[in-house]
């Protein structure tokens, strides 16, 4: 009789992805036969926001009452050091997925832990050091605290510095408690904007506040003047499909083309639509490719051989719908490919065209470094885990 593999999954709550759970789940059966589903049962662990408690608690947990052997789910790099004391005592194994939102550790963090990023920040870094050769100095990069508290708006800026820039105006948003941060409180700094005149904008928000920041960018007439360029995130049809009724012009950076006819990432959207009869997203994407690492490793699982999964996990590398994938944190942890896109809105519809390949930057750069000193935020939760 086969084993049964517990994996304990630590769910935070969204307002902006309430479906990322599932999401990230029906992802990771879908790359697994069906005849191995039954092999793999998960224990979802309510997390709130991804705070260091919470999550330390919900680990703890899983560890012991359900008895898991697998602890999995949303942890920010931030909570990461606080949880693998009790993984690596149990001899158990972690595997953990996030965004993007910070940029991983350059020292040795554990054996027993591995990681799936969407890695934002990569695209964040190609944005920077592409808009300063396409646009040169300066630009303008705006932010809300809550954006500006992760890794996103230091990879732009470090992207910048590398492609030369010397100089740029960075505009954090005053909180304001019980109001919205855009709405009648940024038109100030537009008005501003307008006498400078950078070379491009740069805002980084997120859910509802990216809206709100498309509304009032259009309605102050700034729009078409200066180049816009926007995250991920921002320019995710989730977030665009709500605002295709603006008058705009977009460049983004993008990790995933949905609409790739590239093998791969055909047959990730045929099975998932298979077996969950939905539109993958990001965190389907992240279950796929986790899917495809464990598929390769059924018969290790089956026997339960956690050291050969372990040294298996530390260089299995998969060819899925963005490319080459691993998921150990080492000198060879694997780039993304980057495409740089201009982003048009027309008859309420939305168009992206590939206009360039951007730059990622490899894992032992000194710039990773430059930007762990330079942000010390306190920030625990996932990124858009608000």
């Amino acid at each position: 009789m086969n084993q049964i593999i517990k994996i304990g999954f630590l769910a935070p709550y969204s307002s902006i992805y309430p479906d990322m759970v599932p999401s990230l789940v029906s992802g990771f059966y879908s790359a697994i036969p069906e005849k191995y589903h039954q092999l793999f049962q998960i224990f979802p662990e309510y997390v709130g926001q991804g705070g260091d408690k919470a999550t330390t608690e919900a680990v703890n947990k899983t560890l012991n009452f359900n008895r898991v052997d697998i602890v999995s789910g949303f942890v920010s790099y931030k909570v990461l050091p606080s949880v693998i004391p009790s993984i690596e005592n149990r001899q158990k194994l972690g595997f953990f997925f996030d965004v993007g939102e910070y940029i991983p550790y350059t020292h040795h963090v554990s054996d027993s832990v591995f990681n799936n990023s969407f890695q934002m920040w990569q695209s964040q870094f190609s944005l920077g050091y592409w808009a300063h050769q396409k646009y040169g100095e300066k630009g303008t990069v705006i932010m809300p605290i809550y954006d500006g508290g992760y890794h996103l708006q230091s990879a732009f800026r470090q992207g910048a510095i590398m492609a030369g820039a010397s100089n740029m105006d960075m505009y954090i948003l005053k909180y304001q408690p019980g109001v919205s941060q855009l709405k009648g409180q940024i038109d100030d700094l537009f008005n501003e904007i307008k006498k400078t005149h950078p070379t491009y904008i740069h805002p980084l928000f997120c859910g509802s506040e990216a809206l709100e920041f498309y509304y009032e960018y259009c309605k102050s007439g700034l729009n078409n003047k200066i180049p816009l360029i926007v995250s991920a995130h921002m320019s995710s049809n989730d977030i665009l499909n709500q605002v295709s009724n603006l008058d705009l012009n977009l460049y983004s950076a993008s990790m995933w083309n949905y609409h790739s006819k590239d093998r791969a990432n055909m047959e990730f959207k045929q099975k998932v639509n298979q077996f969950a009869g939905q539109k993958p997203d990001l965190y389907t994407l992240l279950g796929y490719e986790t899917g495809l690492v464990f598929e390769r490793l059924i018969s290790e699982f089956q026997k339960k051989d956690w050291s050969e999964i372990k040294k298996r996990l530390k260089t299995e590398t998969i060819d899925g719908p963005r490319g080459k994938r691993s998921f150990f944190l080492n000198s060879e942890y694997a780039t993304p490919l980057i495409d740089i896109e201009k982003i048009g809105f027309a008859n309420n519809q939305v168009t992206k065209i590939v206009i360039d390949q951007g730059r990622a930057l490899e894992y032992s750069s000194q710039a990773y470094e430059k930007i762990h000193k330079e942000n010390v935020s306190g920030w625990q939760n996932p990124y858009l885990c608000v």
